[in-house]
């Protein structure tokens, strides 16, 4: 029977060939099969060739296919210039019998090139030894028959233009991988279900370096190196599924599209109502399905029927910041930045129809038009905590392309910083230390430098006792992390920069406004990007009623935020003086390593005796600054105007000032030390606890007593986690035994 095929023409060029009905079951390996491809390759040209069958479908990809593209590029070039004409013999019969085998072996290479070089080489021996056999008579007897003369001649000429098709498909890297006997593994596609519609390459590229494991759900990630670059290599289980099992999931999806009203779904609640629906039809599907491999096979009908297929095993993975797909698709993988190991390519391709239907999604979720009349989106997917942004043509050249911001669910510490070598313990403990002298204080950086991710950390060293007024027009701060360890926090939404709902969200400028009538608070604005600008440094010179007032804005440096606020965002310059500390972060780039690291690069203090340009006048005064070629931090704090008026406002002496500093740093060690043990211990719950001891502490205790009894208190904290600990371990070995029992 015929296989039914068509090109699906997107960003990739794809053969698809039906093979549901077939037989042969439709694979390369099958030579009926390749002779088919390898014929068909011959007039056309395509950059995949897929064979669906019911439940699987093989892919062929790029590189597989350039293989065979070689072959049979080198045998129609051979039966172009009709090599089998150089071939001249005296007796015609045996020239014509030369130049039919020729022809013949050359169409050989369209249906199976390996069976065809192994038949070149055998007539290539075989006429070799007969030429030889020849020759060592005419030594041996001195005699030769006219027509052995002839006949040699013949063979010369045959066995020459053997030879040059020899020397020819030999360069091709079919041949030389079957001449090194692994042409088997050279071709080989990549299996998987039908429902995934986007590919997973589980093909490792040579010399990869395994530098770390760990799980995501479930779902296996290791961390490979090779040459220089980071991969992120997923193996999710729905590859590895039984044929009953997908055959199952096939079932499922017919049945519930059958039995099922899907239309009045809410988008954000599809995926659980999918994954219920799976888990109550699986079990009339078949009979013994156990309560494992059901949960298991809801999650995959989830994931992939009203989910977001492969991303949500990025989505989950507490490790990555920023995934990022480019146009056009299909084409280059999905690639990420990890917390760890920086930005890592993964093993993930998104198709077109992928990003067609993510897209149908996010208009679904988000009511705002997404087109080529709205080729730009900006959204939140309040229910996993994830920003989107999203262009497409006329904005790009190439299709669809993404990027995903991931909010963490818990708000970044200091101490997290630390270990993660984004600042010292000391400036760490600087930071706090303005944060509780109630500072005005801009964070500066590049997109994805770690701005509002600081601003989090420092969220979380506001005494809890103040109330926090937080402005964002994207929801990036995890208020209800801090909310449920005691701040208290008014949490206002800003008009996004791209918004299709003018009048429904108040811009910032006027959100600003109404915060400051908010009564006494801490004033936080997420980003500041326009107009309310001006309402800010007003907030910030008036002291927002006494309080610290904290914000980010994008730059590189103090002078390049100072110059950004007065000339691109309207703010009188001698306004900007309501500025205390600005902290400028940047990136790192490590030894040896491609990729770079964040970092914050300087801590400044904005003194206020200036007019007109504070750079030229020798106000911006570095408290750190970060020496890139010693990789040190280098502090200047006796001279500081800003923590003088700090220690003199809460009363201490610059002694008391020192001592309270490496109380902080101390602390903040000893958390950093204690995570080898203790992973979640730098979280927000977790520091919340040391640092409201630290404060009752300081209320009720001399200066040089406070780390002495928090060290106590803390030994005794982290003996309670160890029971803690242990306890739930042994909790879980109980269950492990019930269960295998």
């Amino acid at each position: 029977m015929e296989c039914k095929s068509k090109i699906k023409k997107s960003r990739v060029k794809r053969l698809c060939i039906e093979c549901s009905d077939c037989s042969r079951g439709g694979s390369l390996d099958d030579p009926t099969c390749m002779r088919k491809i390898l014929n068909w390759l011959k007039r056309n040209r395509v950059d995949e060739i897929q064979f669906l069958k019911r439940d699987f479908s093989e892919l062929y990809g790029k590189k597989e296919l350039g293989i065979l593209t070689e072959i049979v590029d080198i045998a129609a070039q051979l039966e172009e210039n009709k090599i089998w004409e150089e071939v001249e013999c005296k007796l015609k019969e045996d020239e014509e019998r030369y130049k039919k085998f020729l022809r013949d072996l050359i169409k050989e290479f369209y249906s199976n090139p390996v069976r065809a070089y192994d038949i070149l080489m055998g007539v290539i021996k075989q006429y070799q030894m007969e030429l030889g056999e020849r020759w060592e008579r005419k030594f041996k007897y001195r005699f030769r028959s006219h027509r052995d003369t002839l006949h040699e001649h013949g063979i010369e000429s045959y066995l020459f233009v053997l030879e040059e098709i020899k020397e020819r498909v030999e360069e091709s890297k079919l041949i030389k991988a079957y001449r090194e006997g692994k042409h088997k593994e050279l071709i080989k596609p990549i299996i998987q279900p039908v429902f995934i519609s986007s590919y997973i390459d589980l093909k490792l590229p040579e010399n990869s370096e395994l530098i770390d494991f760990y799980q995501v759900a479930d779902s296996d990630i290791r961390i490979y190196k090779n040459s220089g670059d980071n991969i992120y290599f997923v193996n999710p289980p729905e590859l590895w599924l039984y044929p009953e099992q997908v055959g199952l999931l096939t079932r499922l999806n017919e049945y519930i599209s059958r039995e099922h009203s899907l239309e009045v779904i809410d988008p954000e609640d599809a995926r659980d109502y999918f994954k219920r629906i799976g888990n109550e039809n699986l079990p009339r599907l078949t009979n013994g399905v156990s309560r494992e491999e059901l949960e298991k096979l809801s999650e995959i009908f989830a994931r992939y029927s009203a989910g977001y297929g492969l991303l949500e095993i990025l989505f989950r993975d507490k490790h990555i910041y920023d995934i990022y797909i480019d146009s056009p698709p299909g084409s280059t993988p999905v690639y990420v930045s990890h917390e760890m190991y920086g930005t890592c390519v993964t093993n993930i391709y998104l198709t077109e129809d992928d990003l067609e239907r993510l897209s149908s999604k996010f208009r679904a979720i988000s009511e705002r038009p997404f087109d080529e009349a709205n080729p730009i989106l900006d959204m939140d997917l309040k229910e996993i905590g994830i920003r989107v942004a999203g262009v497409r043509e006329p904005s790009t050249f190439d299709g669809l392309a993404y990027a995903f911001r991931k909010h963490r669910e818990n708000p970044w510490t200091l101490a997290r910083f630390v270990q993660k070598g984004m600042l010292s313990s000391m400036a760490a403990a600087l930071l706090s230390f303005l944060i509780s002298g109630r500072c005005a204080m801009l964070i500066t950086g590049a997109r994805g430098a770690g701005k509002t991710s600081l601003l989090s950390a420092l969220i979380s060293e506001i005494d809890q006792r103040d109330r926090i007024i937080l402005m964002e027009d994207t929801a990036e701060i995890p208020t209800t992390s801090l909310r449920k360890n005691g701040w208290k926090i008014e949490h206002l939404k800003n008009q996004a920069v791209i918004s299709h709902k003018r009048g429904y969200e108040l811009p910032p400028e006027e959100n600003l406004r109404a915060a400051l009538r908010l009564g006494e608070s801490v004033l936080i604005l997420g980003e500041v990007r326009g107009p309310e600008a001006r309402v800010l440094f007003e907030a910030m010179r008036i002291g927002a009623a006494g309080n610290a007032v904290l914000g980010t804005i994008h730059g590189s440096s103090p002078y390049d935020t100072w110059d950004r606020i007065t000339n691109d965002l309207g703010v009188p310059p001698t306004s900007f003086k309501a500025v205390d500390i600005i902290v400028s972060l940047g990136y790192k780039e490590e030894k040896g390593y491609i990729d770079k690291s964040r970092r914050v690069m300087e801590i400044t203090e904005l003194r206020k005796k200036w007019n007109r340009n504070p750079d030229e006048e020798g106000a911006f005064f570095d408290l750190m600054r970060f020496n890139e070629h010693t990789e040190r931090e280098e502090f200047n704090l006796e001279n500081s105007e800003i923590i003088k008026d700090i220690c003199r406002r809460k009363g201490i002496s610059w002694y008391e000032f020192e001592e309270l500093l490496s109380i902080r740093r101390r602390m903040i060690d000893d958390l950093v030390e204690n995570s080898r043990e203790f992973e979640d211990i730098l979280e927000i719950d977790h520091v919340a606890e040391m640092n409201k001891r630290y404060r009752i502490l300081f209320n009720e205790s001399e200066i040089h007593e406070i780390y002495p009894k928090w060290r106590e208190w803390f030994s005794n904290y982290l003996k309670e986690l160890r029971s803690r600990n242990y306890a739930r371990e042994l909790r879980q070995m109980r269950m492990k035994g019930i269960h295998g029992s």
